[in-house]
């Protein structure tokens, strides 16, 4: 298969809820930051009317102090909860990277970055319209009881 000699990439941070009717949030970035991150989280809080109660992984932006203020200002908004170290198995948004990978992007070829961007943004607006698969998604990641 011809490529290109270069690895492209697009970055996306992503939140999916794991009720009964799942929502999928997610916001295209440059790069990853604590601005950027601030920015998400914003975006999560704005579409809810509910307190959010979010599960983090460990990376460093997720706990900047950036974060930490404005998580502090806004208690009754959002409140963050940390994975354990090294433990992706327990992040049920793991599920809808898996599944982009394999359907939008695993083995194929991207001409351009706004190519590959354009085939995320599908799959992630397939997720939004189409809460059965999301759900499905959800519980192939999320252990199951009993």
């Amino acid at each position: 298969m011809k490529s290109h000699p270069c690895r492209v990439s697009v970055k996306a941070f992503g939140a999916v809820s794991v009720d009964e009717q799942p929502r999928w949030h997610f916001r295209f970035a440059e790069r990853f930051n604590s601005q950027t991150y601030l920015d998400f989280l914003k975006q999560i809080v704005r579409g809810n009317v509910r307190k959010v109660f979010l599960v983090a992984d460990n990376v460093g932006y997720h706990k900047s102090h950036a974060v930490q203020e404005w998580i502090a200002a806004n208690p009754d908004r959002i409140e963050l909860h940390y994975l354990p170290a090294y433990s992706p198995e327990l992040n049920p948004v793991e599920g809808i990277w898996r599944i982009t990978k394999r359907k939008s992007t695993h083995n194929r070829y991207f001409a351009t970055k706004g190519e590959l961007h354009e085939h995320v943004f599908r799959r992630f607006n397939r997720f939004q319209g189409n809460p059965v698969a999301l759900s499905a998604a959800v519980r192939s990641w999320v252990p199951q009881a009993g």
